[in-house]
């Protein structure tokens, strides 16, 4: 479907009229540069050379390790597993990491990608359902570091609060 060679118009060297339309000969075939492209991103299709280089390997082997997830944190204590990204975006606090892909129980912190100055904007009031932590004095901070990881456990496609996370504000 991509065009690769045009047929010339009516002549060698004619320009084209406004509305004339050129069509395009099919590609006979693709170039080793879009090749590569489509096999990278297509990880099932593995080649004989990756197949035989590490046989003992599973084919599972990349759902085995641990895989960290960002979340926003809502008003509740839980949410939804489709929630969940594996770009750690700046309005999302939670960094959740799961053991590998099976696992119902997970960790986790304040995410060290998440936007600091727009949650303490907010009074860090989105974090209350997800993070134990202590208002400083003077009610005035400008950082928030982790202290202890929490737990999650997932029920029903949903990851809920086991243990809330420890977090500093200075």
């Amino acid at each position: 479907m991509n065009p690769t060679t045009p047929t010339p118009p009516t002549g060698p060297e004619q320009p084209l009229e406004p509305g004339q339309t050129i069509e395009w000969a099919a590609p006979t075939s693709t170039p080793p540069a879009i090749q590569e492209l489509i096999e990278a991103s297509a990880p099932e299709a593995a080649t004989s050379a990756e197949a035989t280089a590490a046989p003992e390997a599973p084919a599972t082997a990349p759902n085995n390790g641990p895989l960290h997830y960002y979340a926003p944190a809502p008003d509740v204590p839980s949410i939804e597993h489709r929630k969940l990204s594996p770009n750690p975006l700046p309005q999302m606090p939670l960094l959740i990491t799961l053991p590998h892909s099976e696992a119902t129980t997970a960790q986790f912190s304040f995410s060290p990608q998440a936007d600091q100055s727009r949650i303490i904007g907010n009074g860090v009031r989105e974090l209350k359902e997800f993070f134990q932590f202590e208002l400083p004095p003077t009610e005035q901070f400008t950082t928030i570091k982790n202290l202890t990881p929490g737990k999650l456990e997932k029920r029903d496609d949903a990851w809920h609060v086991v243990q809330k996370a420890g977090i500093a504000l200075s």
